[in-house]
């Protein structure tokens, strides 16, 4: 798996390319090392001779051959070639008895030649020299060494070029999973983010770099996003509690009203009391909601089981759900582990079977299910969710106009969906018309994040 993601990652494309540029312009070098030896030699060696045979060609006979006699007393490697011959091409001194196939133009040939010890043939270069008298000079001298050079020079390159190669890849790769691995730190830091954990901060290099001046300027922005946030939720915490104490007394009030003896007096008393519970039971989901945003909670996440949870929720709900003639199925044939606040869970499974059975008419059917994934799903045949609906039904206080008559304060899907987010899940709208079907499962989002 970590050789597949180094692989992917860019830092580890940017070494490569940088291990594939030092290994060519290593191979270059090399390549040009070669080259040299190569090609110098050989043109040395063709200087020499055409130089040699140019100036022993004019010296009288005698000098001639005392010269090739000592030339070749000399030779104890076997790697030179003489030879003397008369104006006609016979054979008058050397260890060449005849011309090879080769022009007498005073330059420097290449000729394959038998070795004098075997039957081998090996590359020889000749210079033919036309003498005064009509004779013809031939001096050669094998390369037998200098391809032999050449080989020993290719090997040692050869043998030079693969600690290079392996060098510049191990570099590569050490610097590769080094980025890789902070590259990571910081994705990893930005998914606990994401998942609600305000508190966390991108982590910064012991020695400071680039890098570090971007992550410093991200942290110095979630500051400013956290200190925002606390002043917006202060707002609306100081205005839910400054409205519930006018709104206790005001139910107190209408409370003794109750016992007025006046019966118009009573009815009016027992409206106002039903629209004021509604009013104090909207702030205290608003408190609610809150708290669960400010993620407190999740220090106290720990290993639950979901299909337990839906157990539950499937026997609080079940005699609601008879007394108003709708049947309820429960699926959970398996645990579901999953890691999180027990309570918050069930109260959020418990807003999405509360709203199915309060939206299903009678004789309908209410399907909860939960399966690895996790995922819990709560499907109803009731009415169904309008397509103009679907964007709207998750914002907060939001109600259908279709279903005014319906008691609810339009907090229960948001308080859900709070719930949800706050565990890496989400809470979508996964099939509808007729009926409804709510799923809590893992975050498209953070799935894609990670």
């Amino acid at each position: 798996m970590w050789i597949r993601e180094l692989f992917r990652s860019v830092a580890f494309r940017v070494a490569a390319v940088f291990a594939l540029v030092v290994t060519a312009s290593t191979c270059a070098v090399f390549a040009f090392v070669y080259w040299q030896v190569a090609t110098s030699d050989l043109a040395r060696l063709r200087t020499i001779l055409v130089d040699e045979a140019t100036k022993a060609a004019v010296e009288p006979t005698g000098n001639v051959e005392r010269e090739l006699a000592r030339r070749l007393t000399r030779d104890l490697r076997q790697v030179e070639y003489v030879g003397l011959f008369d104006r006609s091409g016979a054979y008058l001194y050397g260890n060449v008895n005849r011309l090879p196939g080769m022009p007498i133009d005073d330059k420097a040939h290449l000729v394959e030649m038998r070795r004098q010890d075997t039957a081998a043939t090996e590359p020889v270069i000749f210079v033919a020299v036309r003498r005064p008298d009509g004779g013809v000079l031939l001096l050669g001298r094998s390369l037998y060494e200098i391809y032999a050079l050449r080989r020993s020079v290719l090997q040692a390159l050869a043998i030079g070029i693969l600690p290079t190669i392996v060098l510049a890849l191990l570099t590569g790769t050490m610097l590769s999973l080094r980025a890789s691995r902070r590259l990571q730190a910081i994705r990893d830091a930005i998914n606990r983010i994401v998942r609600g954990d305000l508190r966390e901060r991108l982590p910064v290099h012991r020695r400071p770099d680039d890098i570090d001046e971007v992550v410093r300027a991200v942290n110095l922005m979630l500051d400013e996003i956290v200190r925002l946030m606390e002043q917006v939720k202060t707002v609306g915490d100081n205005v839910a509690h400054d409205l519930r104490t006018p709104l206790s007394i005001l139910r107190a009030r209408l409370e003794r009203g109750l016992s007025s003896p006046d019966k118009e007096l009573r009815l009016a008393a027992q409206k106002s009391l039903s629209d004021l519970d509604r009013a104090l039971a909207m702030v205290t989901a608003l408190l609610r909601i809150s708290e669960i945003e400010s993620g407190v909670r999740r220090g106290a996440f720990g290993k639950l089981d979901l299909a337990a949870i839906c157990r539950d929720v499937f026997e609080l709900y079940e005699p609601l759900a008879e007394a108003k003639s709708v049947a309820m199925r429960l699926e959970a044939p398996s645990p579901v582990p999953v890691t999180g606040d027990a309570d918050l869970l069930r109260e959020a499974v418990a807003n999405l079977v509360d709203n199915a059975i309060k939206f299903t008419p009678q004789g309908g059917a209410v399907m909860i299910t939960a399966k690895e994934g996790p995922l819990v799903r709560v499907a109803d045949n009731g009415p169904g969710v309008a397509a103009s609906e679907h964007d709207k039904i998750f914002k907060r206080s939001y109600r259908s106009t279709a279903h005014k008559n319906i008691p609810g304060n339009g907090l229960g899907l948001e308080m859900a969906a709070t719930i949800a987010e706050l565990h890496g899940f989400t809470l979508r709208l996964a099939g509808d018309m007729p009926g409804a079907a709510f799923e809590i499962g893992p975050s498209e989002r953070l799935k894609a994040a990670s």
